[in-house]
């Protein structure tokens, strides 16, 4: 029996991925004539192939259909692209005053000293002359009461240019520019107090506008019922999505236990939603002619719901899979979950190609994926003797068959792997599960308030109990596997080798073995490049730290690093910027030695390396960190180093320094200001001086052998 004509959206889906990767991997595609008229030639070569159908021409058919779809990909994202389109703002360029006016379109993210906006720049003004421009813009206003009074619509003018956004600062560190092109974010903007005026209020999509508008009814109501503190922000991103609340503490708890999932409005919730709306319009299953009135009301209902959390990206992937399960059955067609899946995905990424780099939707599509193809497989191991026992097997097939699909994908990302995840999901799903049904009973009577602070109470007792869960399992000794590292070419390889197994399962056929095994040789082969690579590195760093010092000498998998008195006093400053190329270079002994001046040589952790008083000497090389007060050699004398540091705006002009260390590049880090650094870049222009500033081009690193 042949299985793939049973799965069509899923052959549709495939060529239309396709196209979308290649731009992806070859971002030279642009839209013109040809392209269209490519696509065009070929719809209509389909049209006259399908009036006269054959079998005979079956294979011309799908071959055309397949070239279609993968030009389709490429067309949809290089149109969604909004930086490749005449009308972004980036190409509209002067010297001249300009003035910009942009659309808040996303809610306002308050932060400790400024409120982070995203805007739409829908005009610029040059001399008198108007633009109608498009793009988006990431905006950082400072914190005041101008600012914390925005609100999705409103429009302002500014005249600060938007500044391009720079890849990451330190190696390893996470690519933010890349994940807000996702997003069609490109540029950046800082906007100071006075530096911006409101002229309209609340302007925008009427759909986007009643979105926003109920998702802030509901939160109020949960804040007039005298939810608070921590269960506020759980339960607002549990039922709602809306998780800007959640604390760093909150979300690391959530997340060794392994199940941070739940804090995520996805397909739990949406099905819970479904469940209800199927069991309240039962009476409609009666009679034929209100097949299609039931569905109607089931959709509305789905979509209500989605309407509420603000219509968040993974609501609505769910919302849209339920959807055509409920039209499927209106239809009395059961079609198989993966065409569904497949189906739902298709249209998201036809009206919005930048979803596949979305981590949320790669991640919810393999669970879902997961749980269909290995929970029955699992299910079938052990057959339980009461209903307890059922339940309990139920809930661990569920989470180790979305786990076996997410596993690779987490270990690549997250570099984490919740040990007890099995344990968390047998205590947080069942709580969250009668959570949701709480929270969604309260949703629909939040506006009685007798009602609504009786179910606010019981939310808050299940909220706490849910907290006090995850904590305890996340406190547990081993609770989580941190520092894994896959290259990306070892979680393909763990993929192809799941999918190996699952036929090998199936079919019981030797001949999906010997794939499986040769991958299990490439796999310790790779795993062994990353061990002799990482046992031989030894480079010199300058991170990129704002405001802030530090130069790492590594040596195999130990490091020192001589920091500012401020990062050895608090270690955690240094986490975003250097983690993530610690964890890809199995870093595991960190020594931290401070910058202040010592009358004795330092001691170091690893060998080949020397310091005093600020001078250094590394495996053969020499440099100095100097810091401001700093005593520059007296009577002529000079130091031949190979490199000297610059920090804290440190006194002294480039020519100065030069006579002292001739011979030795000049690194400026990121404690000096921009001020100083572009004196210091002047000067080693008109001098010829080696200057690097590590603020503007990134951390400067140097290998040795």
């Amino acid at each position: 029996m042949k299985i793939w004509p049973r799965f069509p959206f899923v052959r549709l889906l495939l060529p239309l991925i396709t196209g979308i990767l290649l731009v992806r991997g070859f971002p030279v595609f642009t839209v013109n004539p040809l392209w269209v008229a490519m696509a065009v030639a070929l719809l209509i070569l389909l049209w006259l192939l399908s009036a006269h159908y054959t079998y005979r021409y079956r294979h011309i058919f799908g071959i055309l259909l397949n070239l279609f779809l993968v030009l389709l990909g490429v067309l949809l994202t290089v149109s969604h692209q909004q930086q490749s389109s005449r009308l972004h703002f980036s190409r509209v360029s002067s010297h001249e005053e300009t003035v910009f006016r942009a659309v808040l379109v996303e809610s306002p993210e308050a932060r400790k000293n400024s409120m982070k906006l995203v805007l739409e720049i829908d005009r610029i003004t040059v001399g008198g002359k108007v633009f109608e421009t498009s793009g988006r813009v990431l905006a950082y206003a400072r914190r005041d009461s101008l600012s914390e009074s925005l609100a999705w619509g409103d429009v302002l003018l500014f005249s600060q240019k938007p500044e391009p956004l720079k890849g990451p600062a330190n190696p390893g560190e996470f690519n933010y520019a890349r994940y807000l092109a996702t997003k069609n974010v490109f540029h950046q903007v800082y906007l100071g107090s006075g530096n911006f005026m409101i002229t309209g209020r609340h302007q925008g999509s009427f759909l986007r506008k009643t979105a926003l508008a109920a998702r802030e009814r509901l939160l109020g109501a949960m804040r007039s019922s005298g939810i608070e503190g921590k269960e506020f922000a759980v339960i607002a991103a549990l039922l709602i999505g809306y998780d800007d609340l959640l604390d760093a503490a909150q979300r690391q708890e959530y997340s060794g236990a392994g199940v941070v999932h739940i804090l995520c409005v996805s397909g739990l919730h949406v099905g819970v939603i479904f469940l209800i709306a199927d069991y309240l319009f039962f009476f409609l299953r009666k009679k034929k002619k209100f097949v299609w009135l039931r569905a109607g009301l089931i959709i509305a209902v789905i979509w209500a719901f989605a309407l509420i959390t603000g219509l968040a990206p993974s609501v609505m992937r769910a919302a849209l899979m339920f959807s055509l399960i409920t039209i499927g059955k209106s239809l009395n067609r059961q079609s198989h979950t993966y065409n569904t899946l497949a189906a739902s995905a298709f249209l998201l990424l036809v009206m919005n190609p930048a979803m596949l780099s979305d981590l949320g939707f790669q991640l919810s599509y393999l669970a879902v994926i997961g749980i269909v193809t290995f929970q029955p497989l699992i299910k079938n191991l052990y057959i339980p003797g009461n209903k307890a026992a059922k339940y309990v097997w139920e809930l661990v097939c569920v989470s180790l068959a979305a786990q076996i699909a997410t596993v690779p994908i987490s270990l690549f990302y997250f570099h984490q792997f919740p040990n007890y995840f099995l344990i968390a999901n047998l205590i947080a799903i069942p709580l969250s599960g009668v959570l949701i049904y709480t929270g969604v009973v309260f949703v629909f009577f939040s506006f009685i308030p007798l009602i609504a602070d009786v179910l606010a109470v019981t939310l808050v007792w299940q909220v706490r109990l849910l907290n006090a869960s995850v904590s305890f399992i996340d406190k547990l000794p081993g609770a989580v596997a941190r520092n894994l590292y896959l290259t990306p070419e070892a979680t393909i390889m763990l993929y192809v080798m799941i999918l190996l197994l699952l036929l090998w399962y199936s079919s019981k056929e030797k001949r999906y073995i010997y794939p499986f095994l040769l991958l299990v040789l490439m796999l310790t082969a790779d795993a062994a490049l990353v061990a002799i690579g990482r046992m031989n590195q030894r480079m010199l760093v300058v991170y990129s730290l704002n405001r802030h010092t530090a130069v790492g000498f590594i040596n195999g998998r130990s490091e020192v690093i001589l920091a500012d008195s401020s990062i050895c006093s608090d270690p955690q400053k240094l986490a975003y910027s250097t983690d993530g190329f610690r964890i890809r270079s199995g870093i595991r002994d960190i020594e931290l030695i401070s910058l202040q001046p010592q009358g004795a040589a330092v001691p170091s952790a690893i060998s080949g390396l020397k310091m005093k008083e600020g001078y250094f000497s590394f495996l053969g090389r020499r440099g100095v960190v100097l810091r401001p007060g700093y005593e520059l050699p007296q009577d002529g004398r000079t130091l031949r180093l190979d490199y000297a540091i610059l920090t804290g705006n440190m006194k002294g002009r480039l020519r100065q320094l030069q006579v002292s260390f001739p011979g030795a590049v000049f690194i400026a880090d990121a404690s000096n200001s921009r001020g100083r650094i572009g004196q210091w870049q002047e000067e080693a222009e008109t001098s010829g001086v080696k200057f690097y500033s590590v603020r503007d081009s990134g951390a400067w690193m140097e290998l040795f052998p």
